[in-house]
């Protein structure tokens, strides 16, 4: 018996210009608490002359979370906001009734080799803040709690955990934790979230003695304090349910409707714009 009630496989799927290994929604798992979509990004070794591209897209009804373990973007959005993304920073901004982003290798990246690896995340909103005014905020590196155990550290990238408070402005209870392990050190999980799961990114990450292969997502059995073992790296991410969310390309909400309506919009271009990044801008599929 172990403390796991599901591994979902990562599956791979296009993303701009590149791929990136996608865990959630599943058919057999939609959320982990307010975690709605789940990618895990590279690692992707870019030669010298490529670069990323994610095209101006919208948003209804969730946060976007990015987090890089290597490399760095440039993150554009219907706010005004312009940030550069650098490994161990946090990106959170919130799309309420709508907004629209891009995100880019940094220029100066372009023309040397480079890697990209990270992970970004949707957050549904709750039901009051779905339609809320859209939002940006950066927390640099420095910012984020760090908590250092014997042979393991876990950096509190989002919400809490482990006693501490990250800075980052979340909508609902949660946590998102990078849990570094060296040799066989070992972290337990407490049982502070009602939601939970383990995201492997690389080395040899047990779970109760499960293995998980990097890009695999244990689900983990509310209430129980799995045993978390390296060597490797892996990340925590749950917290409180919201209740049901439909999601459709990048639109997540309660009300179908809602959802209907952002599909008008933005095929007419009725969404506001990425000031001085919004063309080229992509099509919702058919």
């Amino acid at each position: 018996m172990t403390a796991i009630d599901l591994v979902i496989e990562p599956r791979d799927r296009p993303v701009g210009t590149g791929m990136v290994r996608r865990v959630l929604p599943w058919r057999e798992r939609r959320m982990v608490g307010p975690f709605i979509f789940t990618d895990l990004i590279g690692p992707d070794h870019l030669a010298p002359g490529t670069g990323v591209d994610i095209d101006a897209h919208p948003h209804i009804g969730l946060s976007t979370l990015t987090y890089l373990l290597e490399g760095r973007l440039v993150h554009r959005d219907s706010t005004g906001a312009v940030q550069t993304i650098e490994p161990g920073a946090v990106n959170w901004m919130t799309a309420g009734a709508g907004v629209t982003h891009t995100e880019r290798s940094h220029p100066d990246d372009r023309s040397e080799p480079a890697t990209l690896h990270g992970l970004q995340l949707w957050v549904a909103l709750p039901s009051d803040d779905e339609d809320g005014e859209p939002s940006f905020e950066h927390h640099p590196a420095a910012s984020v709690p760090t908590i250092e155990l014997p042979s393991a550290s876990i950096r509190l990238v989002a919400g809490t955990g482990w006693g501490a408070t990250s800075p980052v402005g979340v909508s609902s209870p949660l946590v998102l934790a990078q849990i570094d392990l060296v040799d066989a050190a070992q972290v337990s999980l407490d049982a502070e979230h009602p939601e939970r799961a383990v995201l492997a990114v690389d080395g040899r990450v047990t779970v109760d003695a499960v293995a998980l292969d990097p890009g695999q997502l244990a689900v983990i059995t509310p209430g129980s304090r799995p045993v978390v073992r390296g060597p490797g790296r892996c990340m925590l991410l749950g917290g409180d349910p919201i209740g049901p969310r439909r999601i459709w390309w990048t639109f997540v909400h309660s009300d179908p409707d809602r959802i209907e309506e952002a599909k008008a919009a933005w095929a007419a271009q009725r969404f506001p714009l990425v000031p001085d990044d919004h063309d080229p801008w992509v099509p919702a599929p058919a």
